[in-house]
């Protein structure tokens, strides 16, 4: 999937996915198997959601505000700025890209999650997906936001949900890597 072109109608049905999969695929395990780490250096299948619910509820409350709150950066206003780093943010944090990042501490998930985790964050996609029905594709692409992380990051509300669902499905991964690790059968 080329994320850095996904239209509106494209990002909805890429929640409405992205929330499916992960009742289906982490939803029936429980609070034990979700919080259990394959070493000390990665992340548990509930630390991944966690930081995903973390960091969406973030990016999504900076694209609801740009589009209600007409005020501009410098960075919002610069030429091509934001074009740029939307292209550039999509395709680092995509399931494909390479290399190792540093969550931002806003999102950093916390050591031990309830075992809710997955419902909240099916519930949080559901609600975005319900939300992007009333989003003008024009409007989308044509309000430039803040990131959330980075005040001088900045990229169309549309990059942004782009970003989004191609940042869930690189830690959707990293959260199935969890499921394939030779320790995991002997959990019972």
């Amino acid at each position: 999937m080329i994320y850095t072109n996904l239209s509106v109608t494209e990002v909805r049905a890429a929640l409405h996915d992205i929330a499916q999969d992960a009742r289906s695929t982490f939803g029936s395990l429980d609070e034990r198997r979700l919080n259990w780490r394959p070493d000390v250096s990665r992340w548990s299948i509930a630390q991944c959601f966690d930081h995903l619910l973390r960091g969406n509820g973030l990016l999504l409350g900076a694209a609801k505000t740009a589009l209600t709150n007409p005020a501009r950066t410098v960075w919002q206003r610069l030429p091509l700025w934001p074009t740029v780093f939307g292209w550039m943010m999509i395709r680092s944090q995509g399931p494909g890209s390479i290399g190792k990042f540093t969550a931002p501490v806003r999102a950093r998930p916390t050591s031990h999650i309830p075992g809710d985790i997955i419902q909240r964050f099916v519930d949080q996609h559901r609600d975005a997906e319900e939300w992007t029905r009333e989003l003008d594709e024009r409007t989308a692409s044509g309000t430039i936001m803040v990131s959330p992380f980075v005040r001088v990051v900045t990229y169309s509300v549309l990059d942004g949900l782009r970003l989004l669902v191609a940042h869930d499905r690189r830690h959707f991964e990293q959260a199935r890597r969890a499921m394939m690790s030779p320790q995991w059968g002997a959990l019972g």
